[in-house]
């Protein structure tokens, strides 16, 4: 019997193997200089700062929002309210007819 391929491919496997050991064997000698540690420390930094503050003016946001979501709520339920009893008063006076 024919074997089915269910696996992943040898060769696909083979190569992308290969590029991440190159990409692994780069990173390693950029950062075995001193040099390229330190830049690559401070973007990090930079990069951990500056998600930080992202990450402050979206829960601002969203904060923001839900305020003024809890503020509609009731004028919502209210506006229901009334659509509803206007409806009902109109079905009443079409059955008296």
């Amino acid at each position: 019997m024919a074997q089915d391929n269910k696996g992943l491919n040898p060769f696909a496997t083979g190569v992308a193997g290969a590029v991440i050991g190159a990409a692994a064997a780069a990173a390693a000698m950029a950062l075995s200089d001193e040099k390229n540690r330190k830049k690559a420390e401070k973007i990090l930094d930079d990069m951990e700062k500056e998600g930080s503050k992202v990450f402050k003016q979206i829960t601002n946001l969203a904060r923001e929002l839900q305020v003024k979501g809890k503020k509609a709520l009731p004028a919502a339920k209210e506006g229901k309210k009334s659509a509803s009893k206007t409806a009902k008063t109109k079905t009443s006076k079409k059955k008296r007819s």
